[in-house]
C-alpha cells in the first residue's frame, strides 16, 4: 500500500532498469508510481502542516519517464512536505520531456550538485553556481567523485563550494538478501507467471473446444428439424387428389403455350365473330287508321 508506505514513513524500492524490463515497461512502471506518489502528498493538503508527513523521492535518469509532470511536482509539492532528488547525465534530455522542463527544475532546485559535464550544459550552470566564482573550465575538469553545491539552508543562499562525496560502498549481501525474499511476499516470479500463463492456455483451449461442439449440436439440430418438415409436407401431398381430380376428372397435361394468330388466320379457322351488342328496343308505335280498320 503506498499510501501506507509514505505516511508510516517507509521505505519502497523500485527497480526500473531497462536491461531487465525493457525501455517501455521501465516507463510505465516509474511514471505509474511516481504519478501514485504525487496523489498520495496531494491528499495531506487537507492537514495542518505540522501533522503532514514529509516524503522524500529519489528518482535516477528522470528523463526516462515521461509520463511523469515534474514541473507541477516541483512547484506544488514542497508546501506539502515533498523533497526531490532528480538526477540526469545532460540538461539538453530535458527538453525532450518538456520546452520548460530545464528552466522549471533550475527555478525550483534548492540544492544543485554538477558534477563532471559537458561544455554546453557547464555554460549554463556556472550561472546558476555563481560566474564569479565558478568558471566552465572548473567544472569541466572535475575529478570523479568531486562536484559543486549550490545549496539553500534555511531562507539563506550560500554560495556554491567544492565538495567531494563517498564512494559507493559495496553493500551488504545479507540485506540484500534479505530485501529480496521480503519483496517475494508481494511479488509474482516467473515460474508463477509461466504457471499461470499455462492454466489461462489451457482453459481457453477448453473453451474453443466446447464453443465448436455447441456449434455443431446446433447446426445437427437445425439439418434434423429442415428433414422433418419436409417428410411432413411431402405426407400431405400423398394423403389424397384434390377435390376436382375427385371427381373422376382427367388430369390435365402441361398447359401449351397459346402463339398469338392474326384476324385473318381466325377467319380461316372457322371462328365467328364476336357479336355486335344488340340495340336498345325502341319505343311502340301507335296504328295507324289503315291498320285499324283491318283489324
Amino acid at each position: 500500500d503506498l499510501r501506507e508506505t509514505i505516511l508510516g514513513g517507509g521505505i519502497l524500492l523500485v527497480s526500473t532498469a531497462q536491461g531487465k524490463v525493457g525501455r517501455n515497461v521501465a516507463a510505465l512502471v516509474g511514471s505509474s508510481i511516481l504519478n501514485l506518489v504525487d496523489a498520495v502528498i496531494r491528499e495531506q493538503g487537507s492537514l495542518p502542516p505540522d501533522e503532514r508527513r514529509g516524503a522524500l523521492v529519489v528518482v535516477d535518469e528522470m528523463q526516462t519517464m515521461p509520463g511523469v509532470d515534474y514541473e507541477s511536482m516541483l512547484s506544488e509539492l514542497g508546501k506539502f512536505g515533498a523533497s526531490f532528488i532528480l538526477a540526469t547525465q545532460s540538461l539538453g534530455k530535458l527538453e525532450d520531456l518538456s520546452r520548460t522542463m530545464r528552466d522549471t527544475v533550475l527555478a525550483n532546485v534548492g540544492c544543485l550538485a554538477a558534477f563532471q559535464m559537458a561544455g554546453t550544459d557547464a555554460r549554463q550552470l556556472v550561472w546558476e553556481l555563481g560566474k564569479e566564482r565558478v568558471s566552465e573550465d572548473d567544472v569541466t575538469s572535475l575529478d570523479v567523485h568531486q562536484c559543486y553545491v549550490r545549496a539553500t539552508v534555511g531562507t539563506e543562499r550560500m554560495d556554491a563550494f567544492s565538495m567531494a562525496v563517498r564512494p559507493p560502498e559495496a553493500g551488504n549481501p545479507e540485506a540484500a538478501r534479505r530485501i529480496r525474499e521480503e519483496a517475494l511476499a508481494y511479488l509474482t516470479t516467473a515460474k508463477d507467471l509461466e504457471l499461470e500463463e499455462s492454466e489461462l492456455q489451457a482453459l481457453r483451449d477448453r473453451y474453443r473446444r466446447e464453443l465448436e461442439e455447441l456449434r455443431r449440436k446446433q447446426s445437427g439440430q437445425q439439418q434434423s428439424g429442415q428433414k422433418k418438415d419436409g417428410q411432413q409436407k411431402n405426407g400431405q401431398q400423398s394423403d389424397g387428389p384434390p377435390e376436382e381430380e375427385a371427381g373422376g376428372a382427367e388430369p390435365q397435361g402441361p398447359p401449351r403455350r397459346n402463339k398469338p394468330r392474326s384476324k385473318r388466320q381466325g377467319r380461316d379457322e372457322g371462328e365467328q365473330p364476336e357479336p355486335a351488342e344488340p340495340n336498345e328496343p325502341s319505343e311502340p308505335m301507335e296504328p295507324t287508321d289503315e291498320e285499324e280498320a283491318e283489324e
